[in-house]
């Protein structure tokens, strides 16, 4: 097993939002980031290619937004926002914005407002569609007198568009046609930058990334397990969910992998219809079926590979059913809580003990780099430990901000007289960085930490070490 060096240079003092990211290798963080797609609302710059303008420039009062029936302007601190899109409002909600008005999503099995933003819609508006066939209640929507409309998470024809930016500036999503939804992360990164609110965005999608990592921590078993996501209707038709489904995407994101095989049978499409090819391939390690309780037995007689250990069943109509369906930064709340040990129950994943050579190299790694450890345990696993005490001194003092920092190893490939261990940064008790890598040496038979390394370790906690 081959790791990659995954340290970071940013200050072990100040979490920041990008060195969690670009550090992280347990969440998979989405490449369909909007960070580019924004653009100040003069002429000049509204016609300048993605290539030529990258990044987000902002006019003194509006930005524009490029799309396919071509550009919203957004105004200045919009008040009476309205929402279009399923479940659109959490990526508001998570910033600190209250819209006016939200749409109630079509094809609703279970109750609406979900359980994550009841107390936050209590004297929201709810709007619902104005016919079977989804169309809009121009009239209800304009009595309401927005300032913005958003529908950046359904698809909206051109006279729909059209016929709502009569009524207000109207957001859609960027992008061709049919696009693949924006995860979590890029919907709630977006929606900040639209709104000006980009620390505000940035903070929420921090803590939601955390609070991923504290929820698969006690999961091991996780990490590399195979999986599919399986939607069942009330007339027995199955769809499973291609690699890069919304829920896909966030199964991903708790270390569990998807299979090669199905994604090379389903490939960019986010569901497919369960053919019985499908059915035959290769069984994975967890399945997560959507399906109504009543169904089951039915289910499992004409579909013999539902009737496994392996099986998740997520009932139609639930909270935990409209939050693997909708994925947002709000519902992942529900699905940490409750999904996730539930998948943990069925993931028979075996993971082999460390060995007692390994054990003591994590040990000796424990103790060099835990800003609590006293100077008598440390020395003895610390090159040239006598030129450091002050250096390590200034170190323990200056931790104390963060009640303590602590690099707690999680694994070591030992080779010859080299051990690199895979371990997480924490603050105290809170994880700040995970799966990071650094290595550490076998010298007469005590394993040490170079004096390289840990005045490297501690430039980057900005602590001065001697020459």
């Amino acid at each position: 097993m081959v790791f990659g060096n995954r340290s970071c240079g940013a200050r072990l003092f100040s979490l920041s939002l990008f060195c969690l990211m670009a550090c992280s290798s347990t969440a998979e963080i989405d490449a369909d980031s909007p960070a580019g797609r924004l653009s100040t609302s003069t002429e000049a710059q509204s016609q300048l290619s993605e290539e030529e303008n990258p990044t987000p420039a902002k006019a003194l009062k509006e930005i524009a937004i490029p799309h396919r029936y071509g550009q919203t302007v957004i105004p200045q601190n919009p008040e009476r926002i309205i929402t279009l899109g399923p479940y659109e409002e959490d990526s508001l909600i998570a910033i600190g914005v209250t819209p006016i008005a939200v749409t109630e999503p079509q094809g609703l099995t279970g109750r609406y407002p979900p359980p994550w933003s009841q107390e936050f819609l209590r004297n929201v508006q709810i709007l619902k569609l104005a016919n079977v066939d989804g169309d809009l209640d121009y009239g209800a929507i304009a009595e309401l007198r927005p300032d913005l409309v958003m529908a950046t998470k359904t698809e909206l024809t051109l006279e729909q568009y059209e016929e709502l930016s009569s009524i207000a500036p109207t957001l859609i999503q960027p992008g061709p046609p049919n696009s693949s939804e924006m995860s979590w992360q890029a919907h709630a990164e977006f929606i900040g930058q639209v709104l000006d609110l980009e620390s505000e965005s940035g903070q929420a999608i921090l803590v939601t990334q955390a609070s991923i990592f504290d929820a698969i921590r006690p999961h091991p078993a996780l990490e590399g397990s195979t999986f599919a996501h399986i939607k069942v209707d009330q007339r027995e038709v199955l769809q499973i969910a291609g690699g890069k489904s919304l829920s896909s995407r966030f199964f991903r994101q708790l270390g569990l992998a998807y299979p090669s095989n199905l994604d090379d049978e389903i490939g960019d499409a986010d569901w497919s219809l369960m053919t019985e090819q499908l059915e035959s391939l290769p069984s994975v390690d967890v399945l997560v079926v959507e399906s109504d309780p009543a169904l089951r037995d039915s289910l499992i007689y004409s579909h013999p590979f539902l009737e496994q250990e392996n099986v998740v069943w997520v009932d139609r109509g639930s909270g935990l059913d409209t939050a693997v369906s909708s994925i947002t930064i709000l519902s992942l709340s529900l699905l940490l809580e409750e999904l996730v040990p539930n998948i943990s129950q069925v993931v028979t994943v075996v993971i082999d003990p460390p060995t007692a050579e390994e054990e003591a190299a994590m040990k000796a790694f424990r103790l060099v780099y835990g800003s609590e450890t006293i100077w008598e345990d440390k020395a003895p696993h610390l090159q040239k430990a006598n030129e450091l005490r002050d250096a390590n001194e200034l170190y323990r003092l200056g931790a104390v901000d963060n009640d303590g920092i602590t690099l707690t190893p999680k694994a070591a490939e030992i080779n010859d007289d080299e051990a690199t261990i895979i371990y997480d940064v924490y603050f105290g008790d809170s994880p700040a960085y995970t799966d990071l890598d650094r290595t550490i040496y076998l010298v007469d038979g005590i394993w040490q930490v170079t004096k390289e390394d840990f005045c490297g370790f501690l430039s980057a906690a900005q602590t001065p070490c001697p020459e």
